[in-house]
């Protein structure tokens, strides 16, 4: 039984800040593609929060919902920064829903296949939101970008002293999507 009260706990608050992300923009923006890539990062956290309290029958399920997450969830963010470009906010979704979806659908496939095509997302994912903080002017999509490219050095395997990599970790994507959460109600 692996039990890590410290990644519990951790996963925990990364589970709230992304339930607490989905709630603000839901309420305001109603826009349920927007908030797509947050409930995949809150879903992986939440089993993460349960495989960390002694709960391993869910170890499957937590490390594919966390290859999602980081390979789906937030190039789909991404997406939708690249669309609130192209229509000047007026407009959240990429097409239509049948084509996110669709989207969607295929960045799932493209990920759980192709191990190079989940390794050029989360780049490219870095390079999108450092774009939309230029255009937008938008220094919390600029903190978000620093606080992925901080979680992405960390790593989250190993300890740092006494620390687990994995908390650290955990801790820099709350703060990445705190700020992702206020720069999409900012200029939206």
């Amino acid at each position: 039984m692996t039990k890590q009260v410290s990644t519990a706990l951790s996963d925990l608050f990364l589970s709230l800040s992304c339930l607490l992300a989905c709630y603000d923009i839901f309420l305001k923006k109603e826009n349920v593609f927007l908030i797509y890539g947050f409930i995949l990062l809150g879903l992986a956290s939440f089993a993460g929060v349960a495989r960390f309290s002694g709960c391993d029958s869910v170890k499957d399920l937590h490390k594919a919902l966390s290859v999602h997450a980081g390979a789906v969830g937030l190039p789909w963010v991404l997406l939708l920064f690249a669309s609130i470009q192209l229509n000047q906010g007026a407009k959240l979704s990429l097409v239509s829903p049948g084509w996110d979806i669709l989207v969607v659908l295929g960045m799932h496939v493209c990920t759980t296949q192709y191990e190079n095509t989940r390794q050029m997302l989360i780049p490219a994912t870095l390079i999108g939101l450092t774009y939309s903080a230029i255009i937008n002017s938008n220094q919390s999509f600029l903190i978000a970008t620093g606080c992925l490219l901080l979680s992405g050095l960390i790593g989250a395997t190993g300890k740092i002293g006494p620390v687990y990599r994995v908390d650290l970790f955990h801790f820099a994507l709350c703060g990445a999507v705190y700020f992702l959460r206020s720069g999409l109600l900012s200029i939206v």
